[in-house]
């Protein structure tokens, strides 16, 4: 057997791991249309201005790799979420479990996220509220309709 020699430069490890806009939109098609029912037009759209009044659900993935995934959503859409989660009506909702809702989507998100990276590392626990500010520079920002909103999801990749 001939020995062959390895070029360098093509075998030097790549970072194939990156997320892209076309894998966040069949993560929000497969969340929504599979498992909850809702109507969503998984095709992205510009995102809204987020405001004093929208609501962000934020994970965190450390390790290896280091991530961060939030939504927002307008508190009307998070309530339609929870309604189609629980299974109960608008008003016998609680505030705790619409913002649980929420925070159980960037949490299917974030995990399917941390799915696509090939490296030890760890998903937090949601954290839901007013949105943070300042928002990541940088960071890979699309929305999608839901149920006739905007459901914005950011991935900023930290590593």
């Amino acid at each position: 057997m001939q020995p062959s020699a390895i070029d360098p430069v093509a075998s030097e490890q790549v970072d194939e791991s990156t997320v892209t806009i076309e894998e966040i939109a069949q993560m929000v098609d497969d969340l929504f249309t599979a498992m909850l029912e809702l109507d969503v037009n998984a095709s992205p759209i510009e995102p809204p201005e987020v405001t004093d009044e929208t609501l962000s659900a934020t994970v965190q993935i450390s390790g290896d790799r280091n991530a961060i995934i939030q939504v927002f959503a307008s508190h009307d859409l998070a309530t339609k979420i929870a309604t189609a989660m629980f299974a109960i009506e608008a008003n016998e909702l609680s505030e705790e479990e619409i913002l649980d809702a929420l925070g159980e989507v960037v949490n299917v998100i974030g995990g399917n996220v941390k799915g696509i990276f090939d490296q030890e590392c760890a998903l937090s626990l949601p954290c839901v509220g007013p949105v943070p500010q300042p928002l990541p520079e940088n960071a890979l920002t699309t929305a999608f309709e839901l149920e006739g909103e905007p459901i914005t999801v950011l991935f900023k990749d930290r590593t």
